[in-house]
């Protein structure tokens, strides 16, 4: 054999192991993959799943809002924590700082088409109550983002709670649901282009039970 044909042989030799290496360490990366999501997810009623960016969450019932901020998740994972203790009042708690975090916040909307926090309104109500936001709380989101910028406009940053009481049965036509009520203070991150002051800091919250789902039926801004 000559030596060209022994050096080609060598090179095509090199190549192949280079190419079986390289398979090798992409089977065993993707198979670390696989179980390092499999850990994430557990096997338990409210299980929480978080995707490699680490900010997509999921549990039984509920949904981590888009472009989620910090308090978000913190609020996020207490919900589902509330979830697999199977606790009504820590639910409840947990339901209202998780709409709180996402239907108050503006720095991580596109425009007020985009209402957060709908997936914890009743479930009927949901429509109803995403065109009422759009020209009430949402009305001037368009606006305020063109002339400021999103990242300068309302962010929730802290939410207190009052103890969340029973609330009896609540009734809409002849489902009766149980209900629970809580009222919440929270505040938003100072910004040098809007006075956060002027915006909604109180609410006052009932949330019933919609076939295994906890729901806001009714929220005040203030006593009536």
């Amino acid at each position: 054999m000559s030596k060209s044909k022994t050096k080609n042989n060598k090179i095509n030799g090199y190549l192949l192991l280079g190419i079986i290496g390289i398979s090798v360490l992409i089977t065993l990366l993707f198979g670390f993959n696989i179980v390092s999501v499999s850990l994430k997810k557990g096997s338990g009623s409210g299980e929480t799943v978080e995707l490699d960016s680490g900010a997509s969450m999921k549990n039984d019932y509920y949904t981590i809002g888009n472009n989620p901020t910090e308090l978000n998740k913190t609020s996020f994972k207490e919900l589902t924590s509330a979830l697999k203790e199977n606790d009504p009042l820590k639910i409840t708690d947990a339901v209202v700082r998780s709409f709180i975090s996402e239907y108050f916040t503006w720095t991580n909307k596109d425009g007020n088409y985009e209402v957060g926090g709908l997936q914890y309104i009743y479930g009927p109500k949901f429509t109803q109550f995403s065109e009422e936001s759009r020209w009430g709380f949402y009305s001037d989101l368009d606006l305020y983002i063109s002339q400021f910028g999103r990242e300068n406009l309302l962010e929730v940053e802290s939410i207190e709670t009052t103890e969340v009481v029973p609330a009896g049965q609540f009734a809409v036509g002849d489902n009766k649901m149980d209900a629970y009520y809580v009222e919440a203070t929270w505040t938003y991150k100072k910004s040098n282009k809007i006075n956060v002051d002027e915006f909604q800091k109180t609410g006052y919250f009932t949330v019933a039970v919609n076939d295994g789902r906890y729901e806001i039926v009714q929220i005040f801004d203030s006593y009536e």
